[in-house]
């Protein structure tokens, strides 16, 4: 049935769940992002497509519509843009075993990398 609405997502929320619990939660907090409105400010996403967490504990949020990466520290209240060049419409991210996060760029067909996460001289 089409009912000529589209459907939008612009925040990650966590949802709790009880520990052996059968049945999911059906509330959950806004961990980033607006309810209310898409956009590219720090704290908005435009559909974002993918999160992942590196060995600190920052999440890091894949906005598609806006192609970039935001960092998201526990409890903040916006994100920093840590990736936003030479891709369009990305769709999944990871970090790679080098810290590095990989990145598949839907729009231009190919798989990019990015380091975040600088290493101590030594």
């Amino acid at each position: 049935m089409d009912t000529g609405y589209k459907l939008y997502n612009y925040f990650v929320e966590y949802f709790f769940s009880k520990k052996n619990s059968v049945v999911g939660s059906s509330v959950g907090i806004t961990v980033a992002g607006s309810t209310s409105n898409p956009g590219v400010w720090s704290y908005q996403f435009n559909n974002p497509s993918a999160i992942t967490f590196d060995q600190y504990g920052y999440m890091y949020v894949l906005d598609y519509s806006n192609s970039r990466v935001q960092k998201w520290y526990p409890g903040a209240s916006y994100g920093v843009t840590v990736a936003a060049s030479a891709m369009y419409n990305p769709y999944g991210l990871k970090f790679d075993r080098q810290s590095n996060i990989v990145i598949a760029d839907t729009y231009y067909h190919r798989v990019i990398s990015f380091a975040l996460i600088c290493c101590k001289f030594q």
